[in-house]
């Protein structure tokens, strides 16, 4: 009896797969290092958010994040459907571009009217904290959605379907990270 070695052996993962992997470790470092600073200062308060501050529109952001989580529901179907190599596999991509930049836009619009209302960025270590995670966390989605439109540009101009595959997994694992760590930053900044 003979065992065929290759039916044991799996495809090795692509340097962009490790290199994106090695990316998302750094970040959630980064990301890590900073909740953990924030949730220190909020320890030492006693009164978080300081009082006199304009309260963070929750229902809102509550209803952005659904669609964030959303878009990558529509990536994972995707993703799932280019392994089955199912066609059409433009819609689902396109949808997460799309939800993505609603996300993206409705932030940005957040963003306007809590300056508006008067949280600038130097009243203190609150909107220190908030403007930076969150901002960071918007220029990730913004990263992100350059990423996943690149790969919608290949998606439509290509027939090799193992590239197609490997930049799909690429940004969609960044794509991923990026939706997954904002439900803790939301929990953390605009419920507590």
């Amino acid at each position: 009896m003979t065992i065929d070695k290759k039916a044991f052996q799996k495809a090795p993962l692509s340097n962009s797969i490790i290199g994106i992997i090695m990316v998302i470790v750094v970040e959630m470092m980064f990301f890590g290092g900073l909740i953990s600073a924030y949730v220190l200062a909020e320890a030492g308060q006693v009164d978080w958010p300081p009082a006199n501050q304009p309260r963070l529109p929750f229902w809102l952001t509550f209803g952005n994040m659904l669609i964030l989580l959303f878009s990558a529901f529509t990536l994972y179907r995707f993703l799932k459907n280019l392994k089955e190599e199912k066609k059409d596999k433009n819609t689902l991509f396109l949808l997460t571009i799309v939800l993505g930049s609603i996300f993206f836009l409705i932030q940005g619009y957040e963003w306007v009217r809590i300056l508006l209302f008067g949280l600038k960025t130097g009243r203190g270590l609150f909107t220190s904290f908030f403007y930076t995670i969150i901002g960071l966390h918007g220029f990730h989605v913004f990263i992100g959605l350059i990423l996943l439109s690149f790969v919608y540009n290949v998606i439509r101009k290509s027939d090799d379907i193992h590239k197609i595959k490997n930049y799909a997994w690429t940004a969609g694992l960044f794509w991923f990270f990026v939706v997954l760590l904002w439900p803790v930053l939301y929990y953390l900044i605009y419920w507590i």
